[in-house]
């Protein structure tokens, strides 16, 4: 019976225009180093008052079905917007200037729409899931923040826990990209 569910879910997801490929990262700048994060900040700040301007976010490939690819940095406590480039997959992609999105700031943007988690795959990939951000790796390091302030950072050890089966990962990760597909139409 859960194989059929699951064959039917995948079928019924798989059909539609999600992307069923794991994602480039955006990137962020924090402590020093440039990570890549498991979570997309931009997306939320798309909204009835702020439209996606999808004309400006090129589909390149199925790695980047966002159309961009942001860079990020935790500065002083709070998390700024410093770049975006057309795509993500072509290393010579051109820069998306900020000021098509935001005309009334200057860069860097402080991120104050945002509130959720960063999250920082650390160590070892323990699974792989060929699909968003399913993979899983020995840690996480969630840095949760707060109307674009770091508020909080929690450390996930992955490598201690029972991993989920590649298809509750694959299930999860569907229903993600279904529900980001649902959010841009």
């Amino acid at each position: 019976m859960k194989k059929l569910i699951l064959t039917l879910l995948l079928s019924i997801g798989l059909s539609s225009n999600v992307s069923a490929t794991a994602q480039m990262p955006d990137l962020l700048v924090y402590e020093g180093k440039t990570v890549g994060i498991f979570s997309n900040p931009l997306e939320s700040y798309f909204d009835k008052n702020h439209p996606r301007p999808n004309e400006l976010f090129k589909f390149s490939c199925t790695a980047s079905w966002r159309g961009y690819l942001a860079t990020w940095e935790i500065r002083d406590g709070f998390l700024y917007l410093l770049k975006l480039v057309e795509g993500g997959c072509d290393e010579k992609a051109a820069e998306i200037p900020l000021s098509k999105l935001f005309p009334e700031q200057k860069a860097p943007i402080k991120a104050t729409w945002f509130s959720g988690s960063l999250v920082i795959p650390q160590g070892n990939e323990l699974e792989y899931v060929h699909m968003g951000y399913g993979s899983v790796y020995e840690k996480e390091l969630h840095l949760i923040i707060k109307n674009g302030k770091l508020v909080d950072k929690i450390t996930i050890d992955n490598s201690k826990k029972t991993i989920p089966t590649v298809e509750q990962k694959t299930l999860d990760e569907l229903q993600k990209l279904k529900d980001w597909e649902d959010r841009v139409k």
